[in-house]
């Protein structure tokens, strides 16, 4: 018999390397810009060291998702994690920005696997209540570990920012973990093709929870990709302010992830997703007008609130809706609509940060997440009528 604390332990450290896992170098992106400033669109190039595994992830996870429900979940989570381990550090020991790059499209296979193996795994090991409070409890480790990381990147890149890329290492202490503490369900093992075959109606709803969740990624990854050259323009913001700045998105979003279950006692899956738009558009609102430090913070932390809610509202929403047999593909299929919201956020806002201006481009993004937060109500209103 397993140890489920350990078990539980396990899984939501896994979780911390996960969405965020991308953003842990953003405070060191305005010196690697200036370490490579003779390469040409050096800029471009070193925003996508945030965007590239996202593009990545997208594209692998639904392959991850089906190979949990063939192989199993345990073996695709030593694979990823030695990918994330290897491909993550690979920054700190590269010379050169277009092998770093490589590197970062090469860990995006990692973190896919971590990702849909985690979520994936809180669906097959908890039920009800439950599975719903441990989605919270990942939500917010989600949260502690881009806390966690960001923070401390932003103290090494004042060092070196090749130190930042170590923190990936983490990584090693999971995959140290799983054989002691993670197991694979019966279930995702058995070989019957007739239980594979029935029992696996999809509802057309998973299309409003993709939808739902490349538009909240799209959203917040603004803040990772945009806030370090936004802080640019203030004086004296250093790379352990950057990161703090930084660190406060996933403050905020630990707190709210780690009341998700009281949230979701109260609203359906629709309605906590308009109510998390509104405090994502506030603080949108506040960078937009901020033109102090602490200012910048206080709107970085108003739109983790929402996003903490959210993420694990998403993740919760696709488990329920889908049955065993195909839930890792699914879950898979979600990854991606998540990673592709981190890919396109920056190819999206930039088009509107040249017409208007970075902090006006706060402000637009804050007027269309009040939108959403209205059509999403209404949503709400029509599928309780129905």
């Amino acid at each position: 018999m397993r140890n489920t604390k350990l078990l539980e332990v396990t899984l939501l450290l896994a979780s911390m390397l996960t969405i965020l896992a991308n953003a842990i170098i953003a405070p060191s992106l305005p010196l690697i810009s200036r370490t490579f400033e003779d390469v040409r669109n050096v800029e471009i190039l070193t925003k996508l060291m945030l965007t590239l595994p996202a593009l990545t992830i997208a594209l692998v996870a639904p392959l991850a998702g089906r190979l949990l429900d063939k192989i199993g979940r345990i073996k695709v989570l030593y694979i990823s994690l030695l990918i994330y381990l290897l491909a993550g550090t690979s920054g700190y020991w590269l010379g050169n920005l277009f092998p770093i790059l490589v590197g970062r499209v090469v860990f995006g296979l990692g973190v896919a696997g971590i990702m849909t193996v985690s979520t994936t795994l809180i669906g097959d090991y908890f039920t009800g209540a439950k599975r719903e409070h441990f989605m919270g409890l990942q939500g917010a480790f989600v949260a502690l570990g881009g806390l966690i990381f960001i923070t401390a990147a932003g103290v090494l890149t004042d060092i070196n920012w090749r130190l930042a890329f170590l923190i990936y290492g983490f990584s090693a202490v999971v995959l140290v973990l799983v054989p002691f503490a993670l197991h694979e369900p019966k279930i995702a093992v058995e070989k019957n093709t007739v239980n594979m075959q029935n029992g696996t109606s999809v509802s057309p709803v998973v299309w409003l929870v993709f939808i739902s969740a490349f538009i909240t990624t799209v959203s917040f990854y603004m803040i990772p990709v945009q806030l370090p050259f936004f802080l640019q323009k203030l004086d004296s913001i250093n790379g352990n302010k950057m990161g703090l700045a930084l660190g406060s998105l996933p403050f905020a979003q630990a707190i709210a992830s780690f009341y998700y279950k009281r949230v979701k006692k109260k609203f359906d899956f629709t309605s906590i997703y308009s109510l998390g738009f509104i405090p994502m558009a506030i603080g949108f609102l506040v960078i937009g007008l901020s033109q102090t430090y602490l200012q910048t913070i206080a709107g970085v932390l108003i739109s983790g609130l929402g996003v903490g809610i959210l993420i694990p509202n998403g993740n919760l929403w696709m488990i329920n809706l889908v049955p065993f047999q195909v839930r890792g593909k699914y879950v898979g299929f979600l990854t991606t609509a998540t990673f592709l919201g981190m890919f396109f956020s920056p190819i999206i806002i930039q088009p509107i940060q040249n017409m208007v201006g970075i902090s006006a481009s706060f402000i637009v993004l804050a007027v269309a997440l009040a939108i959403l937060s209205i059509v999403y109500f209404i949503i709400q209103k029509r599928i309780n009528n129905n």
